[in-house]
C-alpha cells in the first residue's frame, strides 16, 4: 500500500512499505542520482514561510501539533475553566489500552466488561491534587495508520473562501486542515492545497500563507478572479489545479469547501486506488436529501462532500466553454452553483458520467447531528460542521494519533450499557440497549419540511430507515467530547462533558430533574 509510511513496524505487529512522504526522506533512503532528481522536482512545488497560527479559542478543545507538557490535572483543569465548568463536578475515568489485533473493523465492537465498574464520584476540581486514572481496560482495535504514517502526495486539493471565514474563530479551517493535510506534527503529509481568497489583499494572502505553512500545510494561496461570480470561481479552481506545477506528480485532484473534512486519509487513498488515474473519472456523491435530489433533477457530485477528478478530466474542463455566458450575463449552461455548473459542463459536452462514491458525505441534514456521527459508519468526508450543525473535527480526530484512524468514531459497547463513539461521545442507556444500534438515530431536524410521513422517506435512501430519537426520554445520557490532547507518542487523553442544564438527557414526561453538577468523563488511550 504505497500511501503508508515506511516504518520498522506498525503497532509492533505489521510492517508496510510506502513511498517517502517528503523529499528529505527520499534523500535519506535512496542516495542516488534518481533520488536527487526526484528531490529537485518535489522542491519545485510551492513552499511558504510563516510565523504563528491564530488563537483558535477554547471551543477547539484540541492542541497544537506537538504533545502538551501539562500534567493530566492541569490540562483538565484548564479545559474545564475555559468552558466555565465546575469547580464541583461528577467525575469518572478509565484508562484504555488499545490492542491492534482485531481482524476487521466492525460497526460496533462488544467489550465483555463494564466501562465504569465504579460509580461516578463528586470532585472539586480546584481542590484535588490528582485525578483518579481508572483501571486499565484492554480493547481490541483494527490496525490502521496514524496521521504520520500516511503519504498523501497523490492528492492535490483546491478550495475557495474569504479571508474573513479563513481567520474567524468560528469558521477557520486551519485546525481541521492540520488533521488531514499534515502528519499531525507540523509537517506536510505530501498532499497539496490551492486556496483562493475572494476580494482580498496581498497582505491577507501573505498572512494566510504564513499561517498554513506554520502548521505544516503545503499550500499555494492566491487571490480569486474578481471578474467571476461564486459559481465561476468554483469552476476556475479546476483551471488552477491543471496549471499547478505539481500536477504531473499527482494522481487525483479534488474540489472541496472550506468546511470539508476527511477523517480517514489512508482509507480515502485506498478507495481512490480503484480509479485508474490515467483514465477519465469524475468522482463524488449526491445530497442525502431525496427531495432536493429530485428537485435538482441532476445526478451530480455535490461539492461539500469533495469532488475528485483524474488528470484527463481536469484537462478536459479547461478546454470546454464551461464559463461562457449569454448577452444577459447568465451562464449558457444554466447554473448558479459551482458544483452544478461543473456537472452541466461535463454532462453537456462529454460522455462522462459520475462515479458514485456514497461514503463521501454532503451532510445536508441540520440541527443535532449526533445520530449521524454515532452510527458506526466510516464516512470518508464530513461537511457543514460549523454551520448547519456543530462539530469540531480537529479535536475529535486527535485519537488517531494513538490507535490509528480506524479508531475515530469507532463504537464500543460495554456490559453496563455504555457505548463509546470514539472522539464524539460516551453514551449511557440506563434502561438498557433495547434498540438496534445498527440503525441510525434520527436526531437531526428537517428544516422547513413539515410533512411527517415524508420526513421518514427523505433520508431513507442515504441512511436506511432511521430509528426514533431518544432525546427527552431519559433513556439516553450522553457525554460529548469537550477536548483532547496527545500527551506523548501513542497516548491521547479525551475529556467528555454532560452539562447539568442539558435537558436532552432528561425524561421530559416523567418530570426528571436536572442533576446538581456537570458531569465529566476522562478517557486515556495508551499502548
Amino acid at each position: 500500500m504505497s500511501f503508508l509510511k515506511r516504518t520498522p513496524s506498525f503497532y509492533s505487529s505489521r510492517a508496510f512499505n510506502m513511498l517517502p512522504r517528503t523529499s528529505a526522506s527520499k534523500w535519506r533512503w535512496r542516495v542516488s542520482l534518481v533520488a536527487v532528481f526526484i528531490c529537485a522536482i518535489v522542491w519545485l512545488s510551492p513552499q511558504l514561510s510563516g510565523t504563528s497560527i491564530p488563537n483558535f479559542g477554547s471551543k477547539m478543545g484540541g492542541t497544537a501539533p506537538k504533545p502538551t507538557p501539562k500534567t493530566e490535572l492541569s490540562y483538565v483543569k484548564q479545559l474545564l475553566k475555559d468552558n466555565k465548568i465546575g469547580p464541583e463536578i461528577q467525575f469518572a475515568s478509565r484508562t484504555i489500552r488499545y490492542v491492534p489485533d482485531a481482524p476487521e473493523l466492525l460497526p460496533i465492537t462488544d467489550v465483555d466488561q463494564e466501562l465504569f465498574s465504579n460509580s461516578f464520584i463528586d470532585v472539586n476540581i480546584n481542590k484535588v491534587k490528582k485525578l483518579p486514572p481508572g483501571n486499565i481496560l484492554d480493547i481490541h482495535v483494527h490496525p490502521s495508520p496514524r496521521p504520520d504514517q500516511i503519504d498523501a502526495s497523490d492528492l492535490l486539493f483546491a478550495a475557495s473562501t474569504t479571508f474573513e471565514r479563513f481567520s474567524s474563530e468560528k469558521t477557520t479551517p486551519i485546525g481541521e486542515w492540520t488533521r488531514w493535510l499534515t502528519d499531525g506534527k507540523g509537517n506536510s503529509n505530501g498532499a497539496g492545497l490551492i486556496l483562493t481568497l475572494f476580494n482580498t489583499t496581498a497582505e491577507n494572502i501573505q498572512l494566510a500563507s504564513e499561517q498554513l505553512h506554520e502548521v505544516g500545510v503545503n499550500a499555494t494561496v492566491l487571490a480569486s478572479n474578481r471578474n467571476l461570480d461564486m459559481a465561476g470561481r468554483y469552476v476556475d479552481l479546476v483551471h488552477l489545479l491543471h496549471n499547478h506545477p505539481s500536477r504531473k506528480f499527482r494522481k487525483y485532484f479534488s474540489l472541496v469547501d472550506d468546511d470539508t473534512f476527511f477523517p480517514y486519509m489512508g482509507e480515502l487513498l485506498h478507495t481512490l486506488q480503484r480509479y485508474n488515474p490515467a483514465r477519465s473519472h469524475y468522482i463524488g456523491t449526491f445530497t442525502e436529501r431525496a427531495d432536493w435530489m429530485l428537485g435538482n433533477k441532476a445526478p451530480m457530485a455535490y461539492g461539500g462532500a469533495g469532488i475528485f477528478m483524474t488528470a484527463p478530466v481536469i484537462q478536459k474542463v479547461t478546454e470546454l466553454p464551461c464559463l461562457e455566458k449569454d448577452d444577459e450575463g447568465n451562464y449558457i449552461l444554466g447554473a448558479d452553483q459551482g458544483d452544478r455548473l461543473l456537472y452541466n459542463c461535463l454532462h453537456n459536452h462529454t460522455e462522462l458520467a459520475l462515479s458514485y462514491l456514497p461514503r463521501l458525505r454532503q451532510e445536508d441534514q441540520m440541527g443535532d447531528a449526533s445520530g449521524f456521527y454515532e452510527a458506526g459508519i466510516q464516512h470518508l468526508s464530513f461537511h457543514h460542521y460549523h454551520t448547519w450543525h456543530e462539530l469540531w473535527p480537529g479535536k475529535m480526530h486527535i485519537v488517531a494519533d494513538a490507535c490509528g484512524e480506524d479508531c475515530v468514531l469507532q463504537r464500543f459497547r460495554f456490559k453496563d450499557d455504555f457505548i463509546i463513539t470514539n472522539g464524539y461521545s460516551v453514551a449511557h442507556y440506563p434502561r438498557g440497549i433495547d434498540f438496534d444500534p445498527l440503525q441510525m438515530e434520527a436526531t437531526f431536524d428537517y428544516g422547513t419540511l413539515e410533512d411527517e410521513e415524508f420526513r421518514d422517506v427523505v433520508f431513507s435512501y442515504a441512511f436506511g430507515m432511521l430509528r426514533k430519537a431518544l432525546t427527552f426520554t431519559g433513556r439516553k445520557k450522553s457525554w460529548e467530547l469537550l477536548g483532547a490532547t496527545r500527551e506523548r507518542e501513542g497516548v491521547v487523553k479525551q475529556v467528555y462533558l454532560k452539562r447539568r442544564g442539558d435537558g436532552r438527557w432528561l425524561d421530559r414526561e416523567g418530570g426528571e430533574e436536572h442533576p446538581e453538577n456537570d458531569s465529566v468523563v476522562v478517557l486515556t488511550w495508551i499502548q
